[in-house]
């Protein structure tokens, strides 16, 4: 038996209970591994929340990733062995939540020594999910100008500093005037306050345009939604791309395709981690 934060209805935390539960033995390529840091992402909020995934009142355990030690190997397992560290991200079943978890073989990364287990139980999917949009959705290139709503939180942070690691113009956006210097430091060039973000008069294009020189961003990234989505829409050059990447102000509003039509040839994406993480190859690439 091992212990398990289990949802029993959906809606808060106060649904949340922390059980018993029994967990089989590892089958054919899996393993069982002992966890020794769990991650905490906006997509497990959502779901003990009813907004994911889980929306009936069925009794499931959340987690998307965690870190731990192999502490047991299933048949036909090769290239791992108990006692290796390793760490997970959208595992076939959720349930990081827990002691331990029964995983397959494909859905694991070997992790170096010189990361901590909580650093890495933190960084594994917005980390997985900064690869994904600026490696395989959008890659960027040098000079190409970026908007990061919400700049300062996690997600925000991590493809700001890569962004500008790829040599990109980063435009962030925050909420308070005490959070400009960490999106300073967290490689923005220039940073838009307001005050809230989730209302109407946050959308910013005449202050992108000004600072792109009238044309403005090749690549907006929104985990926001609801009003900010169709601001990012604006704040777009000819070509640009709009990323959501989330919608923790409301979902956002149904796009009118003729609307798009009048954007001088944008593009949308709602990427899905899952969808690029399927394969072993791609997942250790990230």
């Amino acid at each position: 038996m091992v212990k398990a934060v289990r949802v029993h209805a959906v809606g808060g935390r106060h649904h949340l209970q922390l059980e018993e539960v029994e967990l089989p033995h590892p089958g054919c390529d899996e393993v069982e591994v002992r966890h020794r840091a769990i991650g905490f992402n906006y997509p497990d909020m959502e779901d003990c929340r009813g907004v994911g995934h889980h929306t009936s009142h069925s009794i499931f355990t959340p987690g998307l990733s965690a870190v731990g030690v192999i502490t047991e190997l299933g048949t036909g397992v090769l290239n791992h062995q108990i006692g290796q560290r390793v760490g997970y991200v959208n595992p076939p079943k959720k349930g990081a939540f827990s002691e331990t978890s029964i995983l397959p073989t494909n859905c694991l990364i070997p992790l170096p020594s010189n990361i901590a287990d909580e650093e890495a139980a933190a960084l594994l999917f917005p980390g997985l999910t900064a690869w994904m949009t600026l490696k395989k959705l959008k890659p960027l290139r040098r000079g190409d100008a970026v908007l990061v709503r919400n700049v300062t939180s996690g997600l925000g942070s991590i493809i700001a500093q890569w962004a500008k690691h790829f040599q990109a113009f980063v435009i962030g956006t925050v909420s308070s005037e005490d959070r400009v210097e960490h999106a300073k430091n967290n490689g923005c060039r220039e940073v838009l306050v307001n005050r809230d973000e989730a209302s109407s008069q946050c959308g910013f294009a005449d202050e992108v345009r000004e600072l792109t020189s009238g044309e403005g961003v090749d690549v907006a990234f929104d985990s926001i939604g609801n009003n900010t989505f169709m601001a990012s829409l604006d704040c777009l050059a000819p070509k640009g791309m709009l990323v959501s990447l989330g919608a923790k102000g409301g979902d956002a509003p149904v796009l009118n395709l003729n609307y798009l039509a009048g954007k001088t040839s944008v593009v949308v994406a709602f990427p899905v981690l899952a969808d690029y993480v399927k394969r072993k190859v791609d997942l250790l690439e990230g």
